[in-house]
């Protein structure tokens, strides 16, 4: 059985690299966000030590480049009219500099490679950790995950929407490992600082560790029954080094911004991307141009301006315009406010019921209503069976689900969140088919003479 076991967790490593490089080289090369390449300017800027700068010439040169793994981005190095880096969250272009240092291929491959390596690791404890739960079930997600074209598709992205899905499984790994036993404080700890370091990534996960931290003093005072001065301790332990890592990008955001706030600076315009996702007083679809043209309507002020400082300024009078207006929606349409918090709970439960026309499946979306159903279904039945079977997953998955639901419930929902957890929807959809089984299994009385 040990012998089996170890020859299965060595082809989920192995399946999972071949699958993520075998698509890496011969399909998806070329995968990038739209500060990607400004990523790589950052990344050439920081290994002059010029700092957090970029260059329009390098980010003209990199765009033009062929692929993610061809290049020298070392050769287009421009020393004079660098700007400070103020778009978006700066940890890629950290990243990528410190991997030159070591790996000297001078492009987005190395950042892609550790992407890749990290998901196989992350893929292969997911199993080991999970696999006493049931026999199949571990298995077929864990399937799944390494072939889940959605997600592997983002890990071979360049740029910072691998780094949400990966935040995710490290604490649904890392805390299911911690809350078996009472002794674990290296463990807390390493996904502590793992969790912290996604912080300078991306934004989506940056408040999940606050969530963790209340099922950790939970558990451990209900039931390790662990005293105040122990639970403090095990606490700080994993949430310490993500309060640190946030309150750097807080200062770091507000020296080149002047906003505290440590998330993307179009989060109202954001907000009303969420409002186009459905039927609205607006006639708003979520189209960058749509909400601009929203925005000038409400704010004469606008008419005459180019867009500069959108992406780079929380307080632009651009956002502050949208805000006084998202605030305003809220107060005038609350039922449409709460109809639409619904049905993103829903799409996050059964992303099926949310198919827009610029997906692959929307040719299918009429025939994908028995999936939509069934999937709600099961996914209710599967946490009703892991709450009264498999105690530890129920509250960790619901932690997270919780998380999710209040963090953008109301705000804005699309693949990059959903897709984070949508692993754990599956290991819930199949607990919930399992659960379907055995009620079938009617008892059968044999009657002996």
């Amino acid at each position: 059985m040990k012998r089996n076991f170890y020859i299965i967790v060595f082809l989920i490593f192995v399946l999972s690299i071949l699958v993520r490089i075998g698509l890496f080289y011969k399909k998806w090369d070329n995968l990038r966000h739209g500060s990607a390449a400004g990523y790589g300017s950052v990344a050439i800027g920081l290994f002059y030590k010029n700092g957090l700068t970029f260059n329009l010439v390098e980010v003209s040169k990199i765009k033009q480049e062929e692929n993610n793994r061809s290049g020298n981005y070392l050769r287009f190095y421009q020393g004079e009219n660098r700007k400070k880096f103020m778009e978006f969250l700066p940890g890629p272009g950290i990243l990528l500099s410190l991997l030159w240092k070591i790996i000297p291929v001078y492009n987005f491959a190395p950042c892609i490679w550790l992407q890749i390596f990290l998901d196989s690791i992350l893929i292969l404890l997911f199993y080991i950790v999970f696999k006493s739960y049931d026999n199949v079930i571990p298995l077929i997600v864990t399937v799944f995950i390494v072939f889940n074209v959605a997600t592997v598709k983002r890990t071979l992205t360049m740029g910072y929407d691998f780094w949400p899905q990966f935040c995710v499984l490290v604490n649904f790994v890392g805390i299911a490992v911690a809350l078996r036993k009472e002794r674990n404080a290296i463990i807390l700890f390493l996904t502590g600082i793992l969790t912290a370091l996604t912080v300078w990534f991306r934004e989506i996960t940056n408040f999940l560790p606050f969530f963790i931290s209340i099922l950790l003093f939970l558990y451990f005072r209900f039931h390790f029954k662990s005293n105040m001065k122990h639970i403090v301790f095990k606490v700080a332990l994993y949430l310490l080094p993500v309060m640190i890592s946030l309150g750097a990008l807080s200062i770091h955001r507000y020296n080149i911004t002047g906003n505290f706030r440590p998330t993307r600076s179009t989060f109202w315009h954001s907000f009303f991307a969420g409002v186009g996702q459905f039927s609205n007083p607006y006639g708003l679809r979520s189209l960058d141009s749509d909400i601009s043209e929203f925005a000038t309507r409400s704010n004469k002020e606008l008419e005459n301006w180019t867009g500069e400082g959108m992406t780079e300024f929380p307080n632009s009078v651009y956002e502050a315009t949208l805000r006084k207006e998202a605030f305003r929606f809220v107060t005038k349409y609350p039922f449409l406010f709460i109809r639409n918090t619904l049905y993103r709970i829903c799409i996050m439960i059964s992303p099926f019921l949310y198919v827009p026309k610029e997906s692959m499946l929307y040719p299918l979306h009429s025939y994908l209503f028995p999936l939509k159903v069934l999937s709600l279904i099961f996914w209710f039945l599967g946490m009703c069976y892991i709450y009264r079977r498999h105690n530890l997953l129920f509250w960790l998955s619901s932690t997270i689900y919780l998380y999710f639901f209040l963090a953008f419930g109301w705000f804005y929902v699309i693949g990059s969140v959903f897709l984070s957890f949508f692993f754990i929807n599956v290991f819930i959809y199949l607990f919930g088919v399992k659960s379907f089984i055995l009620s079938l299994r009617l008892p059968v009385k044999l009657k002996v003479r």
